[in-house]
């Protein structure tokens, strides 16, 4: 994708055909970047874990799980354009803190099928419905550790059945959440994204409405706080963000943390939008936060069993 003639072509059409214009940007809105080289995934893959293969939607997802199924269960979430090898030294530790890890590639992502509308292309409510899948398939979380985007899509599977129509259930609520990275607002998403490009505001407004036509919701509803209001009762959460992020505002992930009651807010410097996925105190802080909350699954179990 060359950004410059695209700045150009945005520049021309919002002159002469905003409506145009507003299709091209809702094209590219929906539109995921090229799937990283296998090598790339290797050398961030772990070692061990069970390949999986989950239906989800209007195709196959695909996965890998490592340590014992029964045990409290840590299910990691990548975002948009992403893959599940981007938070794989999580994975290790985890298991060591005696949880079974589930890791796994959205539609249109990694090595899973493509979308339902074609190549390279999917929706956020896509992704929540894969998650949902692959839920059933190894059971209630423990803990979802969720990065960027994928924090939306993570709490989009929460709040309400993924697709009615099919009749399938909403993601049943872990007892703790980890969101790195996360978008707290749509709309600084699509102002990061007419920028870059250089979508005029005429054309932005038609793809607003174009986009919702399509997923069938306003835009503001995948406001993580928006998403957040519909459950009664929220999950404890660690927040993991750096200052300098140059894709997900700092600011709002101060606003999650102050609006969420049982929460805490891990600040890193320097880091931006990805590599604190693999930085070494971050692993530690999210390891340990985990285990707690598989610790609080055994003794609730316990205490059931002397019951």
């Amino acid at each position: 994708m060359n950004v410059r003639l695209l700045a150009s072509l945005f520049a021309t059409l919002e002159h002469r055909s905003a409506t145009l214009g507003g299709h091209l940007a809702t094209r590219l809105w929906f539109r995921l970047p090229p799937r990283p080289p296998a090598a790339a995934r290797d050398r961030r893959t772990p070692a061990g874990g069970e390949p999986f293969e989950v239906a989800a939607g209007h195709g196959v997802v695909r996965g890998r799980v490592w340590g014992d199924w029964g045990r409290p269960t840590a299910y990691l979430v990548h975002g948009w354009g992403g893959w599940w090898q981007q938070l794989g030294a999580l994975v290790q530790p985890l298991v060591d803190e005696g949880l079974c890890v589930v890791a796994f590639d959205a539609p249109g992502h990694g090595a899973s099928d493509r979308g339902r509308d074609g190549r390279r292309t999917t929706t956020f409510l896509e992704m929540a419905a894969a998650l949902a899948a692959v839920e059933r398939e190894f059971g209630r979380p423990t803990v979802v550790v969720a990065h960027s985007a994928g924090a939306l899509a993570t709490m989009t599977a929460m709040a309400r059945p993924t697709d009615p129509a099919e009749g399938h259930r909403s993601l049943p609520h872990p007892e703790a959440l980890v969101l790195v990275a996360v978008p707290a607002r749509i709309d600084d998403m699509v102002a990061t994204f007419v920028r870059a490009l250089g979508v005029g505001p005429r054309s932005t407004a038609v793809m607003r409405t174009l986009v919702e036509r399509r997923i069938g919701r306003r835009m503001g509803e995948f406001d993580l706080l928006s998403l957040a209001s519909s459950h009664p009762r929220l999950p404890r959460l660690l927040l993991v963000h750096d200052e300098d992020d140059p894709e997900a505002p700092f600011t709002g992930a101060l606003d999650v943390s102050n609006a969420w009651h049982a929460s805490r807010l891990v600040v890193t410097r320097g880091l931006g939008h990805r590599r604190l996925l693999w930085d070494p105190e971050v692993v530690k802080q999210v390891t340990e936060f985990a285990g707690s909350a598989a610790d609080g699954i055994r003794a609730e179990s316990a205490r059931a069993s002397r019951a």
